[in-house]
């Protein structure tokens, strides 16, 4: 449930704090997870970068810190936990850490920025707990495993409460590391030879190691880490072996992340809070879900929301007003395209695999079981772990209980811009740029869905797509790569989806004008044959399009017109694209 203050809240984006979220923020409440995370000592929750991970490490931190107690019902009043609190709340020393502040450089530059921040953070542990000892000698430690055992120490001497610990992002800089091929590096930092074996020391190990004893002791009674990818904790064997990956735990796959119901919800309080005029709620309720939602982290789960991008959105739609922003992608939550090109280049088929995701729309076979396994650095750039590795990187997810697909049009539009880069494609801004005067035509009222696609196939299509490529395309690359054109181009005034689900299946591309832009909405249904088959067929140049797709895309729309929130007029039309060839547009009577 949505909770806050009555005042006029803010949207959360950038907001990690917890008490800031409280007291000043709207905020979906995930609360009631703690208690299936409590009875987990040492729970490592993995997601993809921007999922919202951070905002329940402060959670955490709030609620178990013994020094807030008195301030419990302020920051937890109005919350599902804090109306049926559990056993252990307020009854730890919180000793917190976020490691994506770490800056890489040499070997001896990681170490003196994991020193300093380590450093940094005791300092502050020392400051919120002052009054319960003298933690002075701490400070005077060499090294971050000595500054742990060092408190850990004085805990035991003075019977404090356990240390909660909490590492965001444990893995940000390693994997900064494994990116940018400096292995030997990683293989420094885990404790392992040039030959990856585990058979040394080192500053990280050694920290990891010191919270290991202090469970086996019970000066530690908790850990809760958060990070992307589990090589670094698998990397890191002896280091910290008794960590539990809970990310696909059925009880808490929903502690990060937004369900459709919490959206909804939260998307009309904002209206309330704000008196917008709802006119356009549906079209903001159908950009979330076809840019933010689809991320199925185990087969049949509820699809959930990547809640920092939905309020990346939001945050830019009460920014606008109450009106639908013009950008629809956070650019900062483009997963870097540096791990694809890392994964490329170690794993031949990485380009062939993209191709199958853009050209064809196939996705990946995968073994539930493989996934849920441990595993190290080295497997994760292993040629059969491909999908899996694109999985936590959080560019796949399950589409049935044995595939993984793409979830939605965010990491659609990502896929093809590596596409483009992978496939060495030349010219991009030239191409660009000339799709970009069709697009103006059309959206000053001046050209046509007709012209916008004939700047497509002229600028993208036959000046960049290999003559050999299109024998092993579908519809797919069609649909995709021209609706991620859109999406560069016209946010402004068309939302767009692909395969759109409606009463009578899914239609191909369908572009929604959005309210106030008085266009009508243009729904597009493509038929693919390869040049053999158009020539045998004489498809190319002929009067008339294929039946079967003309029905298809009249019963599409007209389950479009009968929806009863729908109120724009649909223009429809068939595109046959005959290989490389050429291709036929029909305009189909109102």
């Amino acid at each position: 449930m949505i909770r806050g203050m009555e005042r006029k809240r803010r949207i959360p984006y950038g907001v990690i704090n917890w008490a800031e979220v409280v007291r000043e923020c709207h905020f979906v409440d995930n609360t009631a997870y703690i208690r299936a995370l409590e009875p987990i000592k040492t729970p490592v929750f993995l997601r993809p970068k921007r999922f919202g991970k951070s905002v329940v490490c402060s959670m955490l931190a709030h609620y178990y810190d013994v020094a807030l107690k008195d301030r419990f019902d302020e920051l937890f009043g109005k919350t599902d936990i804090g109306r049926a609190p559990t056993p252990l709340r307020n009854s730890f020393l919180v000793l917190s850490f976020d490691f994506s502040t770490i800056q890489v450089g040499t070997l001896a530059e990681i170490e003196r920025n994991f020193m300093l921040h380590v450093r940094g953070r005791v300092e502050r542990f020392a400051a919120q707990y002052a009054r319960l000892a003298d933690w002075s000698g701490v400070l005077k430690m060499e090294n971050p495993a000595a500054m742990i055992d060092s408190i850990r120490d004085i805990v035991q001497e003075n019977r404090l409460p356990p240390l909660y610990v909490i590492i965001d992002e444990y893995d940000n800089f390693t994997n900064e590391l494994v990116v940018s091929n400096r292995d030997a590096e990683y293989n420094a930092v885990c404790g392992h030879d040039s030959a990856g074996d585990a058979t040394r020391e080192s500053f990280f190990k050694t920290f990891f190691k010191s919270f290991k004893a202090g469970l086996a002791d019970g000066t530690v009674g908790r850990t809760y880490f958060t990070g992307v990818l589990p090589i670094t904790l698998d990397d890191l064997s002896s280091g910290f072996n008794v960590g539990t990956i809970v990310s696909l735990n059925p009880e808490l796959l929903n502690l990060v992340g937004f369900t459709q119901e919490q959206v909804v919800r939260y998307v009309d309080e904002i209206y309330q809070e704000r008196g917008y005029d709802r006119f356009n709620r549906e079209a903001v309720l159908a950009d979330l879900k076809a840019f933010y939602d689809g991320y199925h982290f185990v087969p049949g789960a509820e699809p959930l929301y990547n809640s920092t991008i939905c309020n990346w959105y939001l945050f830019n739609f009460v920014s606008h007003k109450g009106k639908q922003p013009p950008d629809i992608i956070d650019s900062n939550v483009r997963t870097d395209i540096a791990w694809f090109r890392r994964l490329a280049q170690t794993t031949p088929i990485a380009l062939e695999k993209l191709r199958a995701y853009i050209e064809r729309g196939e996705g990946e076979k995968v073994n539930l079981a493989t996934l849920s396994a441990k595993f190290g650095r080295a497997k994760f750039f292993s040629e059969e772990f491909f999908p899996y590795a694109l999985y936590y990187l959080g560019l796949l997810t399950f589409e049935t209980p044995f595939r993984l697909n793409i979830p939605n049009l965010t990491i659609k539009n990502m896929f093809v811009d590596y596409y483009d880069e992978l496939s060495k494609f030349t010219n991009v801004n030239e191409a660009r740029s000339a799709f970009s005067d069709a697009a103006e035509s059309l959206a000053l009222g001046n050209g046509a869905w007709r012209g916008l696609f004939e700047a497509y196939w002229r600028h993208y299509v036959k000046a960049r797509i290999p003559a050999q490529a299109f024998d092993k395309m579908n519809e797919n690359f069609f649909r995709t790569t021209f609706t991620s054109r859109c999406l560069d181009v016209l946010p402004m005034f068309y939302s767009f989806e692909t395969e759109y689900n409606s009463s009578e299946g899914r239609c191909d591309f369908l572009a929604i004008p959005k309210p106030g832009v008085g266009k009508p909405a243009q729904l597009v249904e493509f038929k693919y044959f390869t040049s053999a088959a158009a020539a045998k067929g004489k498809v190319l140049g002929r009067a008339e399009p294929d039946a079967e797709t003309v029905r298809q895309a009249l019963d599409y729309r007209a389950a479009l017109v009968r929806r009863p929130d729908w109120t724009a007029p649909v223009a429809a039309a068939v595109v046959e694209v005959c290989g490389g060839d050429g291709y036929n547009w029909f305009d189909l009577p109102e």
